[in-house]
């Protein structure tokens, strides 16, 4: 389960802290069961009936039954399959049916979890640790204008900090992408970095036209795009770890196609796959690549140095020398 990312020569073990995606809405209705693996770890995820998403480790503290397989909600609690032991919200078991005490220790892991903009997400740190910033809400979600939002995920052999780099290589845009960069900046604020770039690409007939992208991590694994293209797009795009060296990488994009207008589906999926595909194109240079600890960077690499150093802040140990 352990993970090393150099910062200036030291190793950092584990994975990042902060806010992941672990699920989108609608693939949780209500009473569902989701049994999930991140981290090397197994976890259960499920919708109460008060409609509340609840994130548990998966394993029952009785006999080790996974609670994501065969188990149940009833109200807002899960029932482990085996021999039916209910576990609430905060992880502590709420009945032993059979028994006439509940053992003090009967409890598992609960996770900090908030639901919004088509998202569930997460809070992942080390024991006691609390959220130091919070994902925004996408308030195009609610503005009727806007389309509803489509999905997409791919499992890709990489790791996180291939991804985060992403946002700090000006020199690949023409090489993978085929665009030409006229403006580049990366922010750092906090749990925040911004990529800001205005470039010049092309519309789905082929004409050229500017792109203006301002890309936003939220902490270590959850960006929002706000993208002028032929429509205004917002995307989602957010990574969660689930082995070492493999996470699984989540798409989601809304479009502006202005109130009381339905876009044909057909130009609404090749949108969206332009979009999306234009994210994919990374995918095969990450799986193959060797990771540098130490590059031999050139001027007009971008401020890949600062974004590394960015990221290790949300490293456990990053206080340390």
């Amino acid at each position: 389960m352990q993970e090393s990312l150099a910062r200036n020569g030291a190793a950092r073990v584990g994975f990042a802290k902060g806010w992941y995606l672990v699920s989108w809405s609608t693939d949780l209705e209500p009473g569902g069961v989701k049994p999930l693996r991140y981290f090397g770890k197994d976890y259960v995820l499920f919708r109460g009936e008060d409609g509340t998403p609840t994130l548990l480790d998966a394993h029952c503290p009785h006999l080790g039954a996974h609670l994501g397989y065969g188990g149940r909600v009833e109200g807002n609690d899960i029932i482990c399959p085996f021999h039916a032991w209910r576990f609430g919200s905060s992880g502590r078991c709420t009945e032993v049916p059979y028994a006439s005490r509940i053992p003090p220790r009967a409890a598992v892991n609960a996770y900090r979890v908030q639901e919004h903009s088509g998202m569930i997400v997460a809070y992942f740190g080390p024991a006691g640790s609390e959220p130091e910033y919070e994902v925004p809400a996408i308030e195009e979600m609610d503005d009727p204008a806007w389309t509803p939002l489509q999905q997409a995920h791919i499992e890709i052999a990489t790791h996180p900090r291939e991804v985060i780099e992403n946002i700090a290589d000006l020199a690949h845009f023409m090489p993978v992408h085929n665009t030409l960069i006229d403006d580049f900046k990366v922010i750092i604020d906090g749990p925040r970095a911004t990529q800001r770039s205005l470039g010049r690409g092309h519309n789905l007939k082929g004409e050229p036209i500017p792109v203006v992208s301002v890309a936003t991590y939220h902490g270590p694994a959850i960006q929002f795009t706000r993208l002028e293209w032929a429509y205004d797009m917002v995307l989602i795009n957010a990574h969660t770890p689930i082995e070492d060296n493999k996470l699984l990488l989540r798409f989601g994009v809304i479009l502006k196609a202005g109130e009381g207008v339905t876009l044909p589906p057909a130009v609404l999926e090749a949108h969206v796959a332009a979009a999306r595909n234009g994210y994919f194109e990374d995918v095969a240079i990450w799986e193959n690549k060797r990771w540098r600890d130490h590059p031999i960077f050139a001027d007009g690499d971008g401020p890949i140095g600062e974004v590394r150093k960015w990221y290790t802040s949300f490293y456990p140990d990053a206080a340390a020398p």
